[in-house]
């Protein structure tokens, strides 16, 4: 195992190659893995390091690709035995996690004369940007929390922090069977404040759960809790005392960074809470009238987190279980080839969901179409330092299906010179007040990139 220092330095080179991944992925929150391979410092002292080194070449031919496959995530760092990456949705960090401990079994399976391949791995997530800027500051927290949960894990083990797994479960509850998950409570780690609570998934055709070893489990009361439970006392008295009580809501482990992220309740007001991010409980300051209610926070203009609430009359104390929403979207690139033309085709089937101004869910399915076309069009003379040349034409095609009816479907006609500066444009397709479709383009040098993606719309 690779010790993992309590504040991980991470270089200029890794920041801008993070930043580049979180904008190709419009996200602000990221999930971070960690792993690292058990008892590999045992294993090169034993077997050399020309055996160790064929090891990670091989542990890292089978996590790189499962990690990276499609875009979804991508590595940061290697740090001896240990890997760094990131992802942009917490289910597709938990799923690679799950291939990858199938894909070392199998690994294992077909070298059973050589010590096994055992990797452990750790996820955490959480908000890495500050108006949209990449803060490094920010990010280091999370990243540290991610090493020191896959530190807990043994070699096969998939350790993750609440906020991995309350994003995740909705996908664990659609895969029984094939994945499970166990909670083993709150640890605390080195160079980390709070206890953070300790959650597992597994193949249940293969392991069983374990609770972490080497961490010392938190068993007694957080040091903010007996002043907040002073508090929450009296408001109780004065609830039983009042005829009419005033209600309260005080929010438990919100997960979210409200310093950076607003909260918005029923798509139109934002919340204004007590206390500083993270705290245990943190107190609403804005007023929640008794019933049922939605909240959210948007990541980008394509992800958003909805949590349903629902408010009594007196003291409420609530614990939100965010649910990961993500638009469709499909991305085309193409050149312009030297025989004068070309044309590509791409296509994407989403399943996703909305809810409207009265906390209703509604399931979609999206399935999007692309066409990107080009011909020689018009011949631009020579001039100075550049040669006789042609403009390229480009016909943009597309259609857009919502709940199998077309919402739009039409093709434009652009004409770009190579040479020129790179020109993008936006086009909106259609929207309802939860959502819109739009179009938009980018020609640069002989090639154009074409984008039908959904987002969020502002509720009015």
């Amino acid at each position: 195992m690779t010790e993992i220092p309590s504040n991980l330095p991470i270089a200029q080179n890794e920041v801008e190659l993070i930043d580049k991944f979180r904008l190709s992925r419009n996200a602000s929150v990221l999930t971070i893995m960690f792993t690292d391979i058990q008892g590999f410092t045992r294993l090169t002292e034993e077997r050399g390091d020309a055996f160790s080194n064929q090891v990670r070449q091989e542990h890292d031919g089978i996590l790189v690709p499962i990690i990276e496959r499609d875009g979804a995530g991508r590595v940061i760092k290697h740090i001896g035995d240990a890997v760094m990456a990131v992802f942009s949705e917490p289910s597709t960090a938990a799923a690679r996690s799950l291939e990858i401990q199938a894909a070392l079994r199998k690994h294992n399976t077909e070298h059973a004369d050589r010590p096994p391949l055992l990797v452990r791995i750790g996820l955490h997530m959480g908000q890495v940007t500050v108006e949209d800027k990449m803060s490094m500051d920010v990010f280091g927290r999370h990243v540290n929390r991610a090493s020191r949960v896959e530190g807990l894990a043994e070699g096969g083990q998939v350790f993750l922090t609440y906020s991995v797994f309350d994003s995740a479960k909705g996908w664990l509850a659609g895969r029984k069977g094939e994945a499970a998950w166990a909670s083993h409570g709150r640890y605390t780690v080195k160079g980390i404040d709070e206890p953070l609570e300790i959650f597992e998934i597994y193949d249940p055709n293969v392991l069983k759960p374990k609770a972490p070893k080497g961490g010392k489990k938190s068993t007694g009361m957080p040091k903010f809790l007996p002043a907040a439970g002073l508090v929450l006392a009296g408001a109780l008295a004065v609830v039983g005392f009042l005829a009419f009580a005033r209600t309260t809501v005080t929010f438990e482990d919100l997960g979210v960074r409200t310093d950076t992220t607003d909260v918005l309740l029923d798509h139109k007001t934002r919340l204004q809470f007590e206390g500083e991010p993270g705290d245990h409980l943190r107190k609403c300051l804005t007023k929640i009238e008794p019933g049922n209610h939605l909240i959210y926070y948007d990541v980008s203009y394509v992800t958003r987190y909805y949590s349903p609430i629902t408010v009594k009359r007196g003291g409420n104390i609530l614990r939100p279980r965010f649910e990961y929403f993500g638009m469709p979207g499909l991305q085309g690139n193409a050149n312009h080839e030297k025989h004068g033309k070309n044309e590509d085709n791409f296509t994407n089937s989403t399943d996703y969901a909305t809810y409207d101004d009265t906390f209703v869910k509604h399931d979609h399915k999206a399935v999007l179409t692309l066409n990107l076309k080009s011909a020689d069009g018009n011949t631009v003379p020579a001039s100075k330092g550049v040669k006789k040349h042609k403009t390229i034409f480009w016909t943009i095609d597309w259609k857009a299906d919502m709940d199998g009816k077309t919402i739009s479907a039409d093709k434009l006609v652009a004409e770009h010179d190579p040479n020129a500066d790179e020109a993008e444009v936006k086009k909106d397709l259609w929207g309802d007040n939860r959502h819109k479709y739009t179009l938009t383009y980018i020609l640069m040098g002989t090639s154009c990139q074409g984008e039908l993606q959904a987002q969020y719309a502002e509720y009015k």
